[in-house]
């Protein structure tokens, strides 16, 4: 099983080496080639004869690199074609400190598929050089204050540097401010950042905006279980968008705050929830976007902003301007939802539940064993009449991080298990794993997840992101010297590690027991 294979791998150091092969041809001279033609009973006279029939209009296509050193094509790089012909297919390979970014011509994939050849050309594959450290994240606001206040903003300029060199950001016009909950009391902050004009941070997404978020992860001394969770979610089809992350080292006015993760912010537009609902005024009975979070009465007044369904409070989101005939709508057309999901046959549910996106957000959950998987920073959207789960967030107190929880044990259902009475636990999960067909299901995907090699693809992940982000880490807890130390709801395990490295191969460890334990435990499911 490969699972087997997984767990063997992270309790232990592995190297890996590459090399690469080049091969070469010499090339004959004419006099040879006609000699081998002669041999073959192909005459000089008949090859002389076939030549001068091609007709002297020929276009030239040429794929180039550029820097010159930053790699090669592989395939025919020139090309001699007939007008109107096709060309061959080329790939840009990248050399070691060097990635692929686009070919001239607009073409996002290294693979430059054939096309239709007209004239002469030379296309260049673009490539940048890889920046083997964390980007730097420069906040200065603007009456030189430090950022304290979670509802009031301050506006400053933010510039991003130690990056490739397309994603540099020189004084960008923004506001900032304070986030979280309990997180607040902690020294090292979290933030949301709006700018000015829409930007695309860090390289991350598939467009630019002017939401993002820097989350602390102080009480996470990993520093990268948002990450793993995160890359979980990207690698699941059945959960539509997912914020792109990446850690990053800020300063605010000079002053050096630590390692954080850049993250896109939760929000409803074409390019991260994507819902049509007549943007700042949209009709009662459109679609919608609500987290269930047990802090929605911060964000304003019951009955207009937020409601209750089943005694869990539930935010609207992305959304201005709201009226208590709104709220009143989305309130109950998510508990009647919530009702089907409780009492429905497996076919009503199928139709007002989006199941590969409750599945595969049920999995991210319980794979990282989250204890606030049903106490907030849960959303879901609804679409063309259906409810859409995910994206998860706030997974700084999982995978073995959280004390209450089995003392912080990789073994045990808890998401879809209703015996630990937690306040935590989210509702959906619970219901829906009372049945059969649901456990079967959420066990099959299991299954397909780990032939298709996501899991393995999670080690090398964070195998990846330590390795460049080391230094990083190290010199944030010189600015915060924690370890050892409780700051949330760490377990004694988890205070007993004094170093980078121990963190990240704990977390390494427990997640590698934590996918095997529930290999074993779905597999039940299936018998």
């Amino acid at each position: 099983m490969r699972l087997k294979h997984i767990l063997h791998t992270v309790l232990a150091a592995s190297l890996l080496s590459s090399s690469l092969l080049l091969a070469s041809c010499g090339s004959q001279t004419a006099a040879e080639e006609a000699a081998d033609m002669t041999d073959s009973g192909v005459s000089a006279v008949e090859t002389t004869a076939a030549q001068a029939a091609v007709p002297d209009e020929e276009v030239f296509l040429n794929y180039e690199v550029s820097p010159a050193e930053a790699g090669y094509v592989s395939g025919i790089a020139s090309q001699t074609l007939l007008p109107g012909e096709k060309s061959t297919t080329v790939e840009a390979v990248a050399a070691a400190g060097y990635q692929f970014v686009e070919w001239s011509d607009g073409t996002k994939n290294a693979v430059h598929r054939p096309m239709t050849v007209t004239e002469d050309q030379t296309v260049y594959a673009v490539f940048e050089q890889v920046i083997d450290s964390c980007p730097v994240i420069y906040i200065t606001t603007w009456d030189g204050k430090s950022v304290e206040s979670d509802w009031r903003t301050a506006a400053c300029s933010i510039s991003v540097d130690n990056i490739e060199k397309r994603y540099i950001v020189n004084e960008a016009s923004a506001e900032i401010k304070c986030r979280g909950n309990a997180s607040m009391g902690w020294p090292k902050k979290s933030y949301t950042i709006r700018f000015t004009e829409s930007q695309k941070l860090g390289g991350l997404g598939e467009g630019k905006s002017r939401n993002w978020v820097l989350v602390s992860n102080h009480c996470d001394q990993s520093l990268l279980r948002n990450h793993a969770a995160f890359w979980l979610q990207r690698h699941m089809d059945g959960i539509e968008w997912t914020p792109d992350c990446r850690p990053v080292d800020v300063y605010l006015n000079g002053d050096y705050r630590g390692n954080y993760m850049l993250i896109e912010k939760v929000t409803v537009n074409e390019d991260r929830i994507n819902i049509v609902n007549g943007s700042e005024n949209p009709a009662v009975d459109a679609d919608f976007m609500v987290e269930l979070d047990n802090y929605a009465s911060k964000a304003g007044e019951k009955g207009t902003v937020w409601f209750t369904a089943k005694s869990f409070p539930y935010e609207i989101r992305g959304e201005d301007n709201l009226t208590t005939e709104r709220c009143e709508y989305v309130d109950q057309w998510v508990t009647n939802v919530y009702n089907i999901a409780c009492d429905g046959t497996e076919a009503e549910i199928r139709e007002v539940i989006d199941i590969d996106s409750l599945v595969d957000t049920y999995l991210v959950e319980e794979i990282m064993k989250n204890i606030d998987c049903g106490w907030s920073s849960f959303f879901l959207y609804r679409r063309d009449g259906k409810l859409y789960f995910g994206p998860g967030w706030d997974f700084d107190l999982a995978a073995g991080n959280d004390g209450r929880l089995d003392n912080g044990s990789y073994k045990n259902i808890y998401a879809g298990d209703g015996r630990y009475g937690f306040s935590q636990q989210n509702p959906w999960f619970l219901r829906l794993m009372e049945k059969d067909w649901f456990k079967v299901v959420a066990a099959e995907r299991y299954m397909e997840l780990e032939e298709q090699g996501v899991f393995e693809g999670l080690f090398t992940e964070l195998d990846r992101v330590y390795g460049t982000c080391k230094e990083s880490f190290e010199h944030n807890f010189e600015k915060w010297p924690i370890f050892g130390q409780t700051i949330n709801q760490e377990p004694r395990q988890i205070r007993d590690l004094h170093s980078v490295e121990e963190h990240f191969n704990y977390l390494k460890e427990w997640l590698g027991s934590r996918i095997v334990w529930l290999y074993e435990e779905y597999a039940g499911y299936l018998d």
